[in-house]
């Protein structure tokens, strides 16, 4: 299992890495206070950081596994807000 260290470091190279998959997030958001729910429109994934009450949404990626830049963004900025990176 890759450590908080390694999945942020990827997360936050420079450009946006095309190759996050949705397993990594999970792993990330596990590692960061988050819990993972699923719902809202269909193919949804939502994570709850359980410190702050605050959640994050987005439709899953279809086909494939990959996040979208769009996403990685999303996350990126959400861990910002509840303090995590």
């Amino acid at each position: 299992m890759p450590k908080r260290s390694e999945l942020l470091e990827k997360l936050l190279s420079k450009p946006a890495p095309t190759n996050f998959t949705t397993r990594e997030p999970d792993l990330l958001m596990k590692q960061c206070g988050c819990e993972r729910f699923e719902g809202g429109r269909g193919s949804g994934i939502g994570y709850y950081h359980i410190e702050t009450k605050r959640i994050i949404q987005f439709d899953g990626r279809h086909p494939g596994n990959e996040l979208y830049r769009y996403q990685i963004k999303m996350v990126i900025g959400f861990l910002k807000e509840v303090g995590e990176i």
